[in-house]
């Protein structure tokens, strides 16, 4: 009686070995968002020391265009703002680094992304010693804070005209001049990390709503309540928007 009992264990075991198959192995998430910049003069890629005509018929070469993004939150399908806190990005087109990578985004479906050009008031006057040298609010890092007057310059825009070879800088600033974006696009996030393209378009910069013109409105500004950064600053409001954003 024990060696039938002890055989139909066997078998019993046999059966279970045999029948078993191994977990599939667990996939662990991956909860970044790769980002592209591709930057634009109307349809063309935008690079530095090319001559552009802007809108106001004003042949030009840019020599510099950096700024600073910051306020990254995700729009889920609920409406609820997702914050990405504490994510910064110093943008230079002289060092071609227009890509980056937002971390912590959760898994979910959305319905847009949003941001800001510039800086909160805290953030904006607070002790920018506290960074480390490759932090993008470093000083060192960025050559973007203004210690003359505190704060950081949110975009800069500097070049040439062709016609008279005259400078032009503009260094646009202000916490009241922070641009807000709130780009719609449906994706999903799962496991996966995502990738995004985003367009930013520089001649919108220079028109719509209002065409600027250098000759007329001003080579230059360095005040946050300028009419020239007034101007510049609220045609900037509709430079971004979402190429793509997709599971790599």
């Amino acid at each position: 009686m024990k060696k039938i009992i002890f055989i139909i264990i066997g078998i019993w075991f046999l059966i279970s070995v045999m029948g078993c198959k191994p977990d599939p192995p667990i996939k662990n998430e991956v909860s970044t968002m790769d980002i592209i910049i591709n930057h634009l003069f109307d349809t063309s890629d935008f690079e530095l020391n090319q001559e552009y005509t802007l809108p106001s018929d004003e042949p030009v070469k840019f020599s510099r265009f950096a700024y600073l993004l910051s306020n990254f939150y995700l729009i889920d399908e609920n409406e609820f703002r997702i914050a990405l806190d504490k994510q910064y990005l110093y943008i230079d087109m002289k060092y071609s680094n227009s890509d980056f990578k937002l971390i912590n985004i959760p898994k979910g479906t959305y319905k847009g992304i949003g941001f800001s050009i510039g800086l909160d008031s805290i953030i904006n006057h607070g002790n920018p010693n506290q960074y480390t040298l490759d932090h993008p609010l470093s000083p060192i890092n960025n050559s973007l804070h203004w210690s003359w007057q505190g704060g950081y310059i949110f975009t800069a825009i500097e070049g040439k005209t062709i016609h008279n070879n005259e400078s032009f800088i503009f260094h646009l600033a202000g916490t009241q001049n922070k641009v807000d974006f709130e780009l719609p696009y449906n994706f999903s996030k799962e496991d996966d990390a995502i990738h995004a393209i985003l367009n930013y378009n520089i001649k919108e910069v220079f028109q719509s709503p209002e065409v600027y013109t250098i000759e007329i409105d001003g080579l230059s500004t360095h005040n946050v309540e300028d009419p020239v950064t007034l101007k510049l600053i609220n045609n900037m409001k509709d430079v971004f928007s979402v190429s793509s954003i997709e599971s790599l």
